[in-house]
């Protein structure tokens, strides 16, 4: 490991991280061989805003398929806080300092793809195998995400990404968890925390979205019926 690895590992994500909603994912979607100088540039402080209107240009730029996390973000969001439509929202406040949520990353390296171990990383960064980077990460960024998280303690913080439950669970210390019944959710009521699907289309589609919203809507209103009891 060097000091360009320990850049990219304290920095800590996007958006609000006062907001109510928390979303963590795995790692981006992208190799950062290409911008590795911008990208290092960029994650130099703790976290990063989006501009008012970059998400859309991106999906103009890009296409759909390019914003489709944001998308679910978005609608999540709206469900929760219904003020606006979701494009509207995710147009120009979603992960804005004006928005009302925070995105993160478990592991600060981004690939095209979970198994991929790109040549460069292992070039820049000295690691030998992939195993022995998330081992790394493990040990020393997983304490900070979770001593961040717990700082700013937001409302509800849900993790995008089921088939590595266990790397979630292992990050905030999860425990006890619910399968909530033909969702593909998994609930840990006491933390406050909801592991679905990866975001997109094929595995968020409107149906678990609702089913995602009204389970976090469901327990504010009981807890917020203990408070009062």
């Amino acid at each position: 490991m060097n000091d360009q690895f320990q850049i990219l590992s304290d920095f800590k994500g996007f958006g609000n991280p006062n907001g109510k909603i928390w979303f963590v994912g795995l790692e981006e979607a992208t190799n950062f061989e290409t911008d590795f100088d911008q990208i290092l540039k960029g994650y130099s402080i703790e976290y990063i805003p989006a501009e008012k209107g970059s998400i859309q240009k991106d999906a103009k730029k890009y296409g759909n398929s390019y914003t489709k996390v944001y998308d679910v973000m978005a609608k999540i969001m709206t469900g929760l806080f219904p003020k606006t439509d979701w494009r509207t929202y995710r147009n120009n406040l979603l992960l804005t300092k004006e928005g009302n949520e925070f995105q993160m990353n478990l592991y600060p390296l981004g690939k095209k793809s979970l198994n991929a171990w790109p040549e460069f990383y292992q070039r820049q960064f000295g690691f030998k195998t992939k195993q022995e980077y998330l081992t790394k990460v493990q040990a020393d960024r997983f304490p900070g995400l979770y001593n961040y998280w717990k700082k700013n303690a937001p409302d509800f913080t849900i993790c995008f990404g089921i088939g590595n439950i266990d790397d979630f669970k292992k990050a905030f210390k999860l425990n006890t968890e619910f399968e909530l019944s033909e969702s593909n959710l998994y609930l840990f009521p006491t933390d406050k925390v909801l592991i679905t699907p990866f975001f997109d289309n094929r595995n968020m589609g409107q149906d678990r979205i609702d089913k995602t919203v009204t389970t976090i809507q469901n327990l504010f209103t009981k807890n917020s019926n203990n408070e009062k009891t």
